[in-house]
């Protein structure tokens, strides 16, 4: 029975019968296409419209950013949605622009086969596992549109960059006895990248380490929830409430969908299983109008209210899955992209669902990430499937508890709201609440009325977050705060909170014994 339905993902084949039903599937299915279609070009028409013409090949052919006033090393990964373009219109701009953008890439790109993840900022290269799936899934749909000098350069870069992914295990292996822990995200996807670049390129030896990260990242969901975890650098034992480091935007915008197209590529069915209970315990934190609530994740310093900053995006995982028994999956799809048209303005898309209106510049990172993400979603086969309409979140059932990540979920009438007593750490302090804090309010009308954010503002991955020029900045996660001799303490830093939660004719009460820590 699993071979069967594990066959059904891989095909895309639907089960669903009678006539009258295989309409409406496919005028959702449309439908959703169309939506992700128009967003998609919108994106890129904007995105060239950023692109530099000069006669200096350390410019021409960069993208600039309006608000970092730079450009991007990762602006490569739009690679596949110009090309997911220039097929679907004919329209030889995209192809142009695709091959102006990679030609401007050799600025980045480094003698062991890497992509710089920004020119002259830092030295961080991990993110090349990121441009090489987006170049392979160019390569594999597209390739035939390009001439052979090209085609040939691309595939030849494709290939240095697996040698890179092979060569450097502390980034991308699970092995790393006497080593910093690295984040998941990295060898979750360079599991997908390898054996992608190894079928392709006829290197075989990429797909077998590609199989031994993928078979060492099975001890990394945790017990209860299948929450993957190592979104921070302590994964030898668990927190004193029972934690390990997870982030709920990485996990779904990166590491699981990446570790699903190598489930199904390399038929590994034990992976595929774990990644489907996880896509289902993570998609309990989608809220009712689209949005993920990443309020308590380790790295929620990159939250957006839609999704990540600097992560790609879910669409294409949870719809590869979604071919099984998860017609939910597709509606989270929809409503996540109606939400992310909402924050896009001239064509770019906004860091959060207020910066439009406040006068904030868009970085154009969240642009070309989550265009990768709706291309690579776009360029899978047609699931034929109706929608339930209906996800975890919209019903009303009270009190949900998630042990792993210490965070209790709510949903009383029109109210939503998280509850975080959270203690496992990133590598820096105060990144996310955690003393007993509501990290979350959200209303049917209103939206969010509260919504976490970092325990003191600071640019933890200055490149890859964007500043804030205001006179005043506060943060925005309730608290209980003392100001002293010019030091501030609050709950939100305190690892030793006691939390209990009684529930009691349908009202659920916190009650929280917490101390003022430093922030």
């Amino acid at each position: 029975m699993k071979n069967m339905l594990f066959m059904m993902v891989l095909f895309c084949v639907s089960s669903l019968a009678g006539q009258a039903q295989n309409v409406n599937a496919n005028s959702f299915d449309d439908s959703l296409r169309s939506e992700a279609d128009k967003l998609l070009t919108e994106w890129m028409d904007a995105f060239l419209a950023y692109q530099c013409t000069y006669s200096d090949s350390a410019l021409d052919g960069g993208v600039l950013c309006p608000a970092c006033a730079r450009m991007h090393g990762r602006i490569g990964d739009a690679v596949l949605p110009l090309m997911y373009l220039a097929e679907k219109t004919g329209n030889q701009k995209y192809l142009l622009g695709a091959k102006r953008l990679m030609a401007w890439m050799e600025n980045v790109h480094r003698p062991d086969g890497s992509w710089m993840n920004d020119v002259h900022v830092s030295d961080w290269n991990g993110t090349t596992v990121f441009a090489a799936i987006a170049l392979y899934e160019a390569l594999h749909y597209h390739g035939h549109l390009l001439d052979d000098s090209t085609h040939h350069h691309w595939k030849q870069r494709l290939v240095e960059a697996g040698e890179f992914m092979m060569n450097n295990p502390f980034i991308y292996s699970r092995r790393r006895e006497g080593m910093r822990n690295m984040n998941v995200n990295y060898s979750a996807s360079a599991t997908y990248a390898l054996y992608a670049i190894g079928e392709m390129c006829n290197r075989p030896e990429f797909k077998k380490e590609a199989e031994e990260i993928a078979f060492g990242l099975k001890e990394y969901f945790t017990v209860n929830d299948c929450f993957l975890y190592g979104e921070g650098p302590n994964i030898a034992s668990e927190t004193p409430n029972g934690c390990r480091p997870v982030d709920l935007l990485y996990n779904v915008e990166e590491s699981l969908p990446n570790m699903a197209y190598y489930a199904v590529m390399a038929n590994d069915m034990e992976l595929f299983s774990l990644v489907e209970r996880s896509m289902d315990t993570h998609l309990e934190f989608m809220l009712p109008d689209g949005a993920w609530d990443n309020s308590w994740g380790t790295r929620s310093f990159k939250w957006t209210y839609w999704g990540g900053r600097t992560s790609d995006g879910f669409m294409g995982g949870y719809y590869l899955i979604a071919a099984a028994r998860h017609p939910e999956y597709l509606e989270a799809i929809r409503r996540n992209i109606r939400l992310l048209s909402k924050a896009t303005h001239g064509g770019l898309l906004y860091g959060g669902m207020h910066y439009f209106a406040s006068g904030v510049s868009p970085c154009i990172h969240h642009t070309f990430g989550h265009a990768k993400a709706l291309a690579s979603f776009l360029e899978l086969p047609s699931v034929k499937m109706t929608s339930l309409e209906k996800l975890p979140r919209d019903s009303v059932y009270g009190v949900k508890f998630f042990k792993d990540i210490r965070t209790w979920l709510l949903s009383q009438g029109d109210w939503r709201a998280t509850f975080t007593g959270y203690d496992a750490e990133y590598k820096v302090k105060g990144t996310h609440p955690m003393g007993g804090a509501l990290s979350l309010l959200w209303h049917a009308q209103a939206g969010p009325i509260f919504a976490a954010t970092m325990n003191r503002y600071k640019l933890i991955e200055a490149p890859n977050m964007q500043d804030n020029v205001r006179k005043y900045l506060m943060g925005g996660t309730p608290r209980v705060e003392l100001t002293q001799d010019g030091v501030a303490y609050s709950n939100l830093d305190d690892l030793n909170t006691d939390i209990t939660c009684f529930i009691e004719n349908g009202f659920c009460r916190f009650n929280v014994n917490s101390h003022l820590v430093d922030i």
